[in-house]
């Protein structure tokens, strides 16, 4: 079968050279130019589902978010905080990311790191973990974007796994995402296959499709996700308390067939806004 996950590594370390070969062209022609300007942006969101990749990580309750995004030049550094409702009770998730945003001809780079918080999990099992990733956007027309994005985790929430995710994504007025998220054996402690080695979380296919309204700095977004996870294999992805039992089992990380809702179809809106303090009126 094909996985992306042999080399992503080599695929996120060529397009950083090529970020930065960019940013070399840019700061050659920028030199006897003005400074890069500081940008700064600041936003908040009510979600009536949070939903990461096609699971829903606020067990299908409401849930808010508040990020500030600072930018000088083309690096930039960004944090999120999000109340969500995992197995491990979190106090929340904080996402803090930093990276690099250069612009070559008609392409747009974003090429980072983001490390992903749960302070105040319950238990020995916690869902930290780090991820790099990379996108390229590119504007087809003047309202059409195509946006592709891979990124790579050595350890997927900690359970000893690595994952590659591959997505695309195309924006006009509707926005459509497609992603693919893989994954390698877990460690021991994620269940032991008859070889003798970790057993691999379940590979999926994710969805969504959205509508976003903009009036002034409110923003208003109608959301379609769905993914092919089974619900025994969505119990798995998400350790999800509420799961229920009779479906099929798997001796390795299912003996007991847990069935799970978080991973289907689902509708949800979020309602926002965004802010650049810079252009605030006294």
């Amino acid at each position: 079968m094909l996985r992306l996950a042999p080399r992503p590594t080599r695929v996120l370390a060529w397009l950083l050279a090529t970020a930065c070969a960019a940013h070399a062209g840019e700061a050659t022609k920028a030199a006897s130019g003005a400074p890069d300007q500081f940008k700064l942006m600041i936003g908040s969101m009510l979600m009536s589902d949070y939903i990461y990749r096609g699971i829903s990580y606020s067990a299908h309750q409401p849930s808010v978010a508040t990020y500030i995004d600072a930018q000088q030049g083309w690096l930039y550094g960004y944090t999120n905080f999000n109340s969500v409702r995992f197995s491990t009770s979190p106090a929340v998730e904080v996402t803090v990311t930093v990276g690099a945003r250069p612009t070559l001809g008609p392409f747009e780079f974003d090429i980072g790191a983001a490390y992903y918080y749960y302070p105040g999990e319950l238990g020995p099992e916690l869902s930290n973990y780090w991820e790099a990733h990379a996108t390229v956007s590119y504007k087809l027309t003047d309202k059409i974007t195509l946006a592709p994005t891979l990124a790579y985790a050595p350890n997927v929430w900690q359970t000893g796994a690595w994952g590659t995710y591959a997505a695309g994504t195309l924006s006009f007025d509707l926005s459509l995402d497609v992603g693919r998220w893989l994954f390698g054996p877990t460690s021991s402690g994620g269940g032991v296959s008859g070889a003798g080695g970790g057993l691999p979380l379940p590979d999926f296919t994710n969805w969504h499709a959205g509508l976003t309204f903009t009036y002034r700095v409110f923003k208003l977004g109608l959301n379609y996700t769905d993914t092919n996870l089974s619900k025994e294999n969505c119990s798995i992805m998400t350790g999800d308390l509420g799961a229920l039992p009779g479906g099929i089992a798997n001796p390795g990380n299912n003996p007991f067939g847990l069935r799970s809702a978080l991973c289907g179809a689902t509708f949800s809106a979020t309602l926002g806004f965004d802010i650049n303090p810079a252009v605030l009126g006294p």
